[in-house]
Formats: C-alpha cells, structure tokens, sequence
C-alpha cells in the first residue's frame, strides 16, 4: 500500500456506530482530502470542445514528478474521457520560495503533442489545466466552449458508495462535471467538491443533469433533477472502495 493509501486509510477514516449498539450499522466514512495541492487535467479536441480521443495519453516529467499522485492516491495516472486530477503526495507541501514544477505531456494518434507546465503553490491548492488537442495538419482555430449560464444556488451533497463494500462510504474531495441530462452535450465543469459538498449556480429548476467525476481512472455518474436549492446524492463509484 502506498503511502497516500496508507494516509487517507489512517487520517481521514471517522467511524460511526449506531448509538443503541456500537456494533449495528458500523460505517466508514473515507475522506478523501489528504492530496491538498491538486489539479484538474481536463483534455479535449480542440476542434469541438469535446472529450480528448480515447486513446489520449498522458504523462508527467519534471522536478516533482516523483511527488504526483491521481487523487485516489494511485500512482499509475491515466485520462478517464480526457479527465484526470493529479496532486502532490503530503510528504510534498510547496512553500513560497519553493514551488513543485512539473510538465503535463499529452499525445493521441493524429493530433500534436501537447507539453503544459504545471506548478503547485503555496497559495493555490486547486487549480484547472485545460488541454485542447489539435488534429495534426489542421488549420481550424480551436473551439471556445462558452461558459454556461447562471441561476440561483444549489447544494449538492454528494456520496459515493461501493455495491460490494456496504461498510464504506466516501465524501470525495474532486472537481465535477455535468450537462444536461438527454443530450450528446459535452460534459462542462460544474466547481470543485470538498469533502462531497459543493455550491454552485450553474443548475436551472426543473431542469435534469447528469453529474460526472473522475476517480481512480474510473468516470462516475449520477442523475437528479433540480427542484429545490438542496440535494444529498448518492453516487455509485463501482470498486473505488477497494482501495480502502
């Protein structure tokens, strides 16, 4: 087990017991906000505004490379349609005069590589790279996604759950993405989710979405429509809970 893993197992676990009986409906609640310093790699095609090809890869060099984890705590770092937030390991914590350079290098066959740097910053925990990849030969301009519209707030509360670990639940510190429920629309980015609450004004009443994160190299999705300014979520993430 690595020692993020190690870290967000130890450190972020709270465990909570049915008051009548310290045995009934045990859960363990993982959060998973021991990576502190992160960044969304979101990658698309540039000539749409679309997910990065399938075959898109990615890899990081530079100074702090040894240092990047994915957010599960993962060393392997893989795009999940064109989706993946890295981090600095906590053995690493910048420091004014001492940032963590690294270099985000993404290539897919037929289109340009792509070569971004990245700094981690004292002052700056989260942050958003966006990749646009250019068909290789093409002359189009890249497509400038506009930003969607803007309503009255909303609180998603989210939850991720596992069928085969009923004893686990995780409120995943992550960057989410949504879009309206029904279309072939990209994904858009929704904000930044702390310990699985986010707020945002990005979501229309009456309207339904479709609310997507990247975790473990792995999408998770869930769908709710909008009718009131509050909503508890649950989220299947699959086999997620493994790590724990």
């Amino acid at each position: 087990m690595s020692a993020v893993k190690k870290g967000i197992t130890v450190f972020c676990i709270l465990i909570i017991a049915a008051c009548k009986n310290p045995t009934e409906d045990l859960k363990v609640v993982i959060d998973t906000d021991i990576i502190k310093y992160t960044a969304l790699i979101h990658v698309t095609d540039a000539s749409n505004g679309g997910p990065a090809p399938a075959n898109a890869s990615i890899s990081i060099s530079g100074p702090a490379a040894s240092d990047i984890y994915e957010v599960s705590g993962k060393k392997e770092i893989r795009l999940s349609a064109g989706i993946v937030t890295i981090g600095l390991g906590p053995g690493r914590v910048p420091d004014r005069d001492n940032p963590a350079n690294i270099t985000v290098e993404i290539t897919a066959p037929g289109y340009n590589k792509v070569a971004k740097p990245v700094s981690f910053t004292a002052t700056n925990e989260q942050q958003i790279v966006n990749i646009g990849l250019i068909k290789t030969g093409s002359t189009t301009p890249p497509v400038v996604v506009p930003p969607p519209p803007v309503y009255n707030s909303v609180t998603l509360n989210f939850t991720g759950k596992c069928s085969n670990r009923s004893d686990i639940e995780i409120r995943p510190s992550i960057y989410v993405f949504f879009r309206k429920a029904g279309t072939n629309s990209a994904f858009q980015y929704l904000g930044y989710m702390n310990k699985g609450n986010i707020t945002t004004k990005y979501l229309a009443l009456g309207e339904t979405y479709e609310f997507q994160i990247a975790f473990g190299g792995e999408n998770y999705e869930v769908t709710q429509k909008i009718e009131m300014p509050n909503y508890s979520l649950t989220i299947d993430m699959g086999s997620a809970c493994d790590n724990y």
